[in-house]
């Protein structure tokens, strides 16, 4: 039986100095049927020169983000099955050999694996290990991460409305991912460190970009939340569900919102001031502190967006009282 062929597709915008390890980790493979791409996303360094060094297919575009790129590479290329290579990181030489199993079953979409974090240094940080159980579901469970590359299949892709999302400037693939689960297609993964993630002052996990990942992530929840499918659902939850499940696992989160709200509701009723209940400023910072405080609780068990809820409840409480003592003189 004839092997299907793999592509690997490797977007890059200014990363010449980290492009040769990608690609040589891509041409290492033990799988001996494969295809590399290069998308250069408008790079201004030598990005290009790097890449007629080696046996791959290499194209050009005007700077129009990761997504874009990523669309591209996976129209020009040719395979059954492909994955998106970022150009900092590398691949396991068994990366194709091991994700392409489980694709026997013709119901599996996408296939993930464990990914080693390792600094400038080539010293390693830490092990990523994936989700043992990852639904359309995830999301109301507070995922937050990446998923490093994944093995995806093309008929799975073209299932899709639209491919990588123009409009996300991160996680991306987490997003695709999603997309796929909902459409209906099945997700496994090889419990193996098959990657290797490089840490640096741009990449994801770095601190410098903690805020760009929030935003995108709460990108998604919104994308999802305004879905047509999942709004009787996320409603359904989060008035049943979600709260006994944030009240039984984490009761002191739990109950520390419903203060909160209780709190501020007192706060405001406690100011003698004739207009309190018609100000419209004053409503909408409220609205605001209750919708901040649902969050809170509903990602309590994520230590980065727990702490990022918490500063912004402070900051909003402050703003209230602001507002009404600004009203007030």
């Amino acid at each position: 039986m004839e092997l299907p062929l793999v592509s690997i597709i490797i977007p890059t915008y200014n990363y010449a100095h980290y492009l040769a390890d990608a690609i040589e980790s891509a041409l290492a493979q033990k799988y001996p049927k494969i295809e590399v791409i290069v998308i250069d996303d408008g790079s201004r360094d030598n990005t290009k020169d790097i890449a007629r060094k080696y046996d791959v297919k290499y194209f050009f575009q005007e700077n129009q983000g990761v997504s874009t790129a990523k669309n591209n590479g996976i129209k020009f290329s040719k395979g059954e099955f492909f994955v998106c290579l970022d150009a900092d990181d590398k691949l396991h030489p068994g990366f194709v050999t091991k994700t392409i199993r489980p694709m026997k079953n013709p119901r599996i979409g996408f296939v993930r694996c464990a990914s080693i974090m390792y600094n400038q240094q080539y010293n390693f940080v830490n092990l990523w290990m994936p989700r043992k159980f990852f639904s359309k579901y995830s999301l109301f469970a507070g995922w937050w991460g990446a998923l490093g590359p994944v093995l995806i299949r093309r008929a799975a892709f073209d299932s899709l409305d639209y491919g990588f999302d123009i409009h996300l400037k991160a996680y991306e693939d987490l997003d695709l991912c999603f997309r796929l689960l909902v459409k209906g297609w099945k997700t496994e993964a090889v419990y193996e460190p098959l990657h290797w993630y490089r840490i640096h002052k741009n990449s994801t996990v770095n601190p410098g970009t903690r805020e760009i990942e929030r935003r995108n992530i709460q990108a998604i929840n919104e994308k999802y939340w305004f879905r047509e499918s999942y709004r009787k659902f996320y409603s359904f939850y989060l008035r049943t569900f979600g709260a006994t499940a944030t009240l039984i696992t984490h009761p002191i989160y739990y109950l520390k919102g419903v203060q909160t709200k209780t709190r501020a509701r007192i706060w405001i009723k406690s100011q003698k001031w004739n207009n309190v209940d018609n100000d419209e400023r004053v409503k909408e910072v409220f609205k605001e502190i209750q919708m901040t405080t649902d969050l809170l609780t509903q990602w309590s068990y994520n230590e980065y967006l727990r702490n990022y809820y918490k500063n912004q409840l402070r900051k909003l409480e402050g703003l209230l009282k602001d507002t009404i003592l600004n009203n007030k003189q």
